[in-house]
Order: structure tokens, then C-alpha cells, then sequence
């Protein structure tokens, strides 16, 4: 609002019930809202809150480094598995910068999604990484931002 003298605003997401009443002789209880004064515009909408923990920088780390074990202990065709720890050396050196890069690490670990994919759709042997890499993948990129699971995967 621009111009709220004395007013409630109230933004932003809130997982719950959520209840803004101000006056006398209002009622409290579950799913209640109130807005006073002139004018008022009510808008209501619902966000999934996230049942899971933020990730920490570390912890995004160390899921990189098991999905690099987890590809070199592969049977994959030596130049698949070359491919996909390049693109994750990269992906992990730009996490671990004291600012993380994230962008740059997004970018990487699409093309280790792309890579251990392809291998799923060629190869007996790659359907198994990739079913064991995608939660990994979708997690780490959970951490770089909110809709990357989704872009990575195509989901």
C-alpha cells in the first residue's frame, strides 16, 4: 500500500493460519481474517511452506561428492564418466567459493543431469545411476534456486 495512514499491511508467505484482527469485540479462532477501514483490498492465496531443512552450503558439498563417487563407481563407458565428474568438479568448485556461484553450478549440474539422462536412455547400466543421481540432483538444486529442480529435470 502507498497509502495507509494507521492501516495493517501484511505481506510475504505464511505457512499456517494466519490472523489479523484489530479492534474491540473481534473474534480469534482458526482461518479468521479482518481488515478495518475504507477501501480495503483482501487478497488470499496459499503457498506450500517446505516441510524440509534449508540445506546448508557444507551439506551441498557433500552431496556433490557422493554423486561423484556414486558416477565414478558406475559401469559406465569411461567417456560418460569423464564427462559427468568434469561438469561436477566444475559444479562443486563454484559451491565451495565463499560466495557460493550458483548460477555457474546450476549450469554444471544440468549438464551432469543431461549426461547420466542420456546414458539412462542408452545403456542398462545408466537407467540404475541416473534412478540414484536424481534425488541428489534434485536436492542440490533445490539449494540453487526454487524452480531449478524443475528446469533441470524438465519436470
Amino acid at each position: 500500500m502507498t497509502n495507509n495512514p494507521g492501516g495493517i499491511s501484511v505481506g510475504g508467505n505464511v505457512g499456517g493460519d494466519f490472523n489479523n484482527v484489530q479492534g474491540d469485540n473481534n473474534l480469534q479462532g482458526d482461518n479468521n481474517q479482518a481488515a478495518l477501514g475504507d477501501n480495503n483490498t483482501v487478497i488470499q492465496g496459499e503457498s506450500a511452506a517446505s516441510t524440509e531443512e534449508q540445506l546448508t552450503k557444507e551439506q551441498v558439498i557433500e552431496l556433490l561428492a557422493k554423486l561423484d563417487k556414486l558416477v565414478r563407481g558406475a559401469e559406465l563407458p569411461e567417456d560418460t564418466k569423464e564427462e559427468a565428474t568434469m561438469y561436477l568438479g566444475a559444479a562443486k568448485k563454484a559451491t565451495e567459493k565463499e560466495e557460493p556461484k550458483k548460477e555457474t553450478a546450476l549450469v554444471n549440474l544440468k549438464s551432469v543431469a543431461e549426461t547420466l539422462e542420456t546414458a539412462s536412455k542408452t545403456l542398462d547400466a545408466g537407467k540404475n545411476i541416473w534412478e540414484n543421481a536424481k534425488p541428489i540432483i534434485l536436492k542440490v538444486a533445490g539449494w540453487l534456486g526454487a524452480a531449478a529442480g524443475s528446469y533441470l529435470l524438465g519436470l
